[in-house]
């Protein structure tokens, strides 16, 4: 086990709880101690698993969502891993680690949607239980291009996950507006990362002037990626879009 992790590198990842940058910067932080290409968070309640925060190294953001929602509707049945991670008692503040690789996923259509056509060859998954004792699941994915997570990584990984917990339960308690991102790309997938995001904080209450402070875009640019998440939207105006999810 690596000894000497150090945990102030985190203070900047504190200073983003609870804002949009959280998930677009939580893999740069985390990727001095382990390096994954996906990240996503759910919370399984009833038996049925919910997707509460996901996102990823590079502009393909609609990877790890659209996995995340694979698994939360039909193949969360088969993970292995998170059945074995549950059926250990947990006492309180305790976390548990685990981790697969995706040749070892015995259930075909599962392997082959979430990890063999998005090319993802391993996970890291640390498990805790919050404050309603709902399981949490915090994931990490590895990518075949980056091979598979080194001994170091583990260790890492497994030192790491009580803070990590810690990190993840704040951002996701202060988070008191709904996660605008996810419901957009449920609405249309086709969104790129910059058009959620500007999206995204128009629905916050920014200006134009202040998403493209917040994004160091230019304004007439944030405009553009306006206009294109618009038409895509089917939408002309920002109270079209207020509207879409006063109704939601």
């Amino acid at each position: 086990m690596n000894e000497n992790i150090n945990f102030s590198n985190f203070i900047g990842l504190v200073a983003l709880m609870g804002r949009p940058e959280f998930e677009s910067t939580f893999l740069a932080y985390l990727a001095e101690w382990i390096d994954a290409k996906h990240f996503s968070i759910l919370r399984v309640k009833n038996s049925k698993p919910s997707l509460l925060l996901c996102g990823t190294h590079n502009d393909h953001h609609n990877v790890p969502f659209h996995c995340g929602q694979s698994y939360v509707q039909r193949f969360h049945v088969y993970d292995d891993l998170y059945q074995n991670l549950a059926t250990q008692e947990l006492k309180q503040n305790q976390t548990l680690t685990g981790q697969v690789c995706a040749d070892d996923i015995i259930f075909s259509p599962y392997r082959r949607e979430i990890y063999e056509q998005n090319d993802l060859i391993q996970r890291l998954c640390g498990f805790y239980r919050d404050e309603n004792n709902h399981p949490i699941l915090f994931n990490l994915y590895r990518h075949k291009e980056q091979g598979f997570y080194s001994d170091l990584e583990l260790a890492n990984f497994e030192q790491m996950i009580p803070a990590l917990s810690k990190l993840i339960q704040g951002h996701l308690a202060l988070q008191i507006q709904p996660d605008f991102k996810i419901q957009l790309l449920k609405r249309q997938p086709l969104l790129t990362p910059q058009e959620v995001e500007v999206c995204a904080l128009i629905l916050k209450g920014l200006s134009y002037a202040g998403i493209a402070a917040a994004m160091a875009l230019k304004e007439s640019t944030i405009k553009t990626y306006r206009n294109r998440a618009f038409d895509k939207l089917g939408i002309n105006f920002k109270n079209q879009l207020f509207a879409m999810f006063m109704q939601a």
